[in-house]
C-alpha cells in the first residue's frame, strides 16, 4: 500500500498545483480587463458604424420597396385579382332551379281568367249598348205635310202613330 510519505507528496502537489491554478485564474482575469478596456472602444465604434451603415440602408431600400409596391398595386394585382375571380366563378357551383312552380302557374291562372272575364263583361255591355241606344244613321222620318181635308187629317195622324211607334220600337217602317 502506500506510505505516508506518499500521500503527503500527493497532497503537496495537489496544494502546488492549486495554487497554481488560482495564479493561473488571477493572471486571466487581468488579461480580460485589459482586453475590455481596449476592446470596448472598438465595440462602441463598430456599433456606431453598423447603425449607420443600416440608417443609410434604410434610407436606400424605402423608396425602391414603396416602387415595387405600387407596381404590384398597378400591375400585378389586378391581374391576380382578375385571375381570382375568373377562378371563384369556375369553381361555385351551379344553383338549382326553384321547384315552388306552382305560385307562378296560380299567378298565369288568375291572370287568364281576370281577362276572360273582363272580356265576357265587355261584350256584355257593347251587346246593351247597340240594342237600346237608337242608329245614329237614321233620318228622322219624314213632317207629314199640312192640309186642309179631314179626311187626309186622318190619315196623317195616322201616319204620325206609325212613325211614333217606330220610334218606340227602335224599327223603322217605310209606307
Amino acid at each position: 500500500m502506500f506510505s505516508r510519505s506518499s500521500s503527503q507528496d500527493v497532497n503537496t502537489r495537489a496544494s502546488a498545483a492549486a495554487l497554481q491554478a488560482k495564479a493561473q485564474a488571477i493572471r486571466a482575469q487581468q488579461l480580460a480587463l485589459q482586453a475590455k478596456e481596449q476592446l470596448t472602444p472598438l465595440a462602441k465604434s463598430a456599433q456606431q458604424s453598423a447603425s449607420q451603415g443600416l440608417y443609410q440602408a434604410r434610407t436606400w431600400v424605402a423608396p425602391r420597396v414603396e416602387q415595387a409596391g405600387v407596381a404590384v398595386q398597378e400591375r400585378i394585382a389586378p391581374a391576380v385579382s382578375s385571375a381570382m375571380i375568373t377562378t371563384a366563378h369556375r369553381v361555385q357551383p351551379v344553383q338549382a332551379r326553384s321547384r315552388r312552380r306552382w305560385p307562378a302557374i296560380l299567378a298565369g291562372v288568375v291572370t287568364v281568367s281576370a281577362a276572360a272575364v273582363a272580356a265576357i263583361l265587355l261584350r256584355g255591355q257593347r251587346a246593351n249598348r247597340f240594342s237600346t241606344e237608337p242608329a245614329d244613321d237614321a233620318a228622322p222620318p219624314p213632317a207629314p205635310p199640312a192640309s186642309d181635308q179631314a179626311g187626309s187629317d186622318q190619315a196623317g195622324s195616322n201616319e204620325q202613330s206609325e212613325t211614333a211607334q217606330a220610334d218606340v220600337n227602335g224599327q223603322v217602317r217605310t209606307p
